[in-house]
């Protein structure tokens, strides 16, 4: 956790460091929704690629075409879940930039009325 900002200058510094890393984090689940397609359609084409190859009934092909491909399907499953742990990601970080508004515009209020003899200065 980093501390909590203190002055108006910190939390727009804390913003921004926060902006920046939405910005990363989003380039990072385009690119991981990207690879999770290219693993999800690969997986796809591997079953298919070893149902037609296998021989016996259409169980025993199924089962074989599941054997053969389950580390390019596990690889697939995978790739989904880090777009779904990126997705969460993202979603904390723009939680967090909601909270670092809130408490900046907070902090606005307060450097307001500490002028204004309202809390006896």
């Amino acid at each position: 956790m980093s501390p909590v900002p203190q002055n108006s200058n910190d939390v727009v510094m804390h913003l921004g460091a926060l902006s920046r890393q939405l910005d990363e984090t989003t380039q990072q689940l385009n690119e991981a929704d990207v690879a999770a397609v290219n693993a999800k359609e690969s997986a796809k084409l591997a079953e298919a690629k070893a149902f037609l190859a296998a021989e016996g009934s259409m169980d025993m092909r199924k089962a074989q075409a599941v054997v053969e491909t389950h580390e390019v399907r596990l690889a697939a499953e995978v790739a989904d879940a880090l777009v779904r742990g990126l997705i969460r990601t993202t979603r904390t970080l723009q939680s967090r930039i909601d909270v670092g508004r809130t408490y900046g515009a907070t902090l606005r209020s307060e450097i307001a009325l500490s002028g204004s003899g309202v809390h006896g200065s």
